[in-house]
């Protein structure tokens, strides 16, 4: 046969494949057994010579940074004469050697040195006609149903102005109807992440599949926002986010303005050498500084050092570009990094420290809350995990990640979990008490909340007196309120509505979809 025809029919193949740059002998296979590529041995190796020598590089180093026009592409990624990673020293299953690690390193480096300081880029603080906006990783109907009540809610109950990116992750996780009811909405536009360029200068990572280091790719190539709010799908704005970007702390000024970066603590913390956590695998090992011969962050400061949450991150990536080439560095090699912290989470101080830039990592210093159900049955806690409570740096609450148990599926016909209480700010001690079960029993608990409320360690009888931004009691009972004894803002009572209105009409409309 002919060596062309089967050159062709191999590149067919591979064009039918154009979202997967795994070429593994088993999607041969398939192939075969699918009737694209012959079975004889003989003309299969005329195939496969086809596509080493004829396809295989040109594939490897041309696919991966094809752009397709629906988005814009940071100016740094088109920079000529850019480093281009050897395609060679990358084979599946060796991504995680320590040597190619620090290969890849060197290879960033000359590339931020190259193509992202030299144009200021990642030294000005962006000015007022900066592009502003929130972008939220999501795919599947799971997640873009719960991105879809988030923007609603964004436009509709806090009137929030910013447009929102929704980045789903290839054809695989686009859903028609509810990719059209999202772009109905003002000013909300969906992405596929697919059609970014891939950068050349970092590992070959297959994008199909990632789980937390999606969230990171989506950051630092897809979003086209130069300051940026990232929202997990479920996590909900209890206010509007708008003035995040521009209004501060009383106390602290803006800390975004000031440093381009805003992040939120985890419940997890550690003092010394000691870790105090929810689970085992969410502590950040020392290796993952030593490693890059960095200072340890939780090391000769004053204040117990906090783990972070991304559930939401304020980013100015204009400012930051060189922060995100470490960031999409150490989150393409999931080995090692995987061994040192859990997900993407803690990377983001790392990629800071390797660009030099310790100190503008800046994050909320007040501990999240809990969101509590009270529709516990035994042998559940009555007191259920629905979420974690973010603030604003005035102390007000800000956000809610209805994570782990809390979060919500519009396929299970079941009541979710509402925001029935909400604690004071957890201490790491008492985070691990509600660790055991993922809520609280009674006697954990106390909702004589006048008998603790003040910040200075005095009590009062009167519970209008209480400031409850600011309380944060040691110790148990945890004290816990109503969302009405809270005395929150009227607005955040009008999201919680607003939320549960959505969830009620998503899961009406999946259930008549089933029926």
């Amino acid at each position: 046969m002919h060596f062309g025809f089967w050159f062709a029919a191999a590149r067919g193949y591979f064009d039918r494949s154009r979202h997967s740059i795994d070429l593994h002998f088993p999607n041969i296979n398939a192939a075969m057994r699918a009737g694209i590529l012959p079975r004889s041995p003989r003309t299969v190796a005329c195939a496969l010579i086809a596509v080493s020598v004829c396809f295989f590089v040109p594939f490897k180093l041309s696919r991966d940074s094809e752009v397709l026009d629906s988005v814009e592409q940071p100016a740094h990624l088109t920079c000529s004469g850019a480093p281009v990673r050897k395609a060679t020293s990358w084979l599946p299953g060796k991504a995680g050697a320590l040597t190619d690690l620090h290969t890849d390193e060197k290879t960033v480096k000359n590339y931020i040195d190259k193509c992202v300081l030299p144009s200021g880029i990642a030294e000005e603080v962006t000015g007022s006609g900066a592009k502003v906006g929130i972008a939220i990783p999501a795919g599947g109907k799971w997640l873009l149903s719960n991105t879809l009540a988030v923007c609603t809610v964004l436009r509709k109950t806090l009137k929030s102005a910013l447009p929102v990116e929704v980045v789903y992750n290839g054809p695989e996780e686009y859903h028609e109807l509810l990719v059209s009811q999202l772009e109905a909405l003002p000013n909300v536009t969906c992405l596929d992440a697919r059609q970014v360029a891939y950068p050349r200068h970092h590992p070959p990572l297959k994008l199909k599949g990632l789980t937390f280091e999606f969230k990171a790719f989506v950051l630092a190539y897809v979003t086209t926002f130069d300051q940026v709010l990232m929202l997990d799908a479920d996590n909900f704005p209890l206010r509007s986010p708008d003035d995040l970007f521009t209004i501060g702390s009383a106390e602290m000024g803006n800390l975004f303005k000031q440093h381009g970066s805003l992040f939120w603590p985890d419940f997890g913390q550690k003092q010394g050498d000691k870790s105090i956590l929810l689970a085992k695998h969410l502590d950040v090992k020392a290796e993952a500084y030593k490693e890059f011969n960095l200072t340890l962050p939780w090391e000769n400061v004053m204040e117990p050092f906090l783990f972070t949450e991304s559930g939401q991150i304020l980013f100015d990536r204009a400012r930051h570009a060189d922060v995100l080439e470490w960031l999409w560095f150490l989150n393409s090699h999931r080995k090692p990094v995987s061994d040192w912290m859990w997900g993407d989470k803690d990377t983001y101080r790392l990629a800071f420290a390797l660009a030099g830039k310790a100190d503008a990592f800046q994050q909320v210093t007040l501990s999240p809350r809990l969101a509590l159900d009270a529709g516990g049955t035994p042998p559940e806690p009555p007191f259920r995990h629905t979420g974690m409570v973010q603030h604003d740096l005035d102390g007000n609450i800000q956000f809610l990640h209805r994570t782990y148990l809390g979060k919500f599926d519009p396929a299970i016909q079941e009541p979710w979990r509402e925001m029935d209480f909400i604690t004071n700010p957890v201490t790491p001690q008492q985070a691990l008490v509600y660790a055991e079960a993922y809520g609280f029993f009674p006697h954990q608990v106390t909702t004589d909340y006048e008998k603790y409320c003040c910040a200075d360690g005095s009590h009062t009888n009167d519970v209008s007196q209480c400031d409850f931004k600011e309380c944060q009691v040691p110790g148990n009972p945890l004290p816990v309120l109503t969302i009405a004894a809270a005395k929150l803002d009227p607005g955040v009572r009008l999201v919680l509505n607003a939320l549960n209105d959505m969830f009620t009409a998503l899961q009406a409309n999946q259930s008549a979809k089933s029926g």
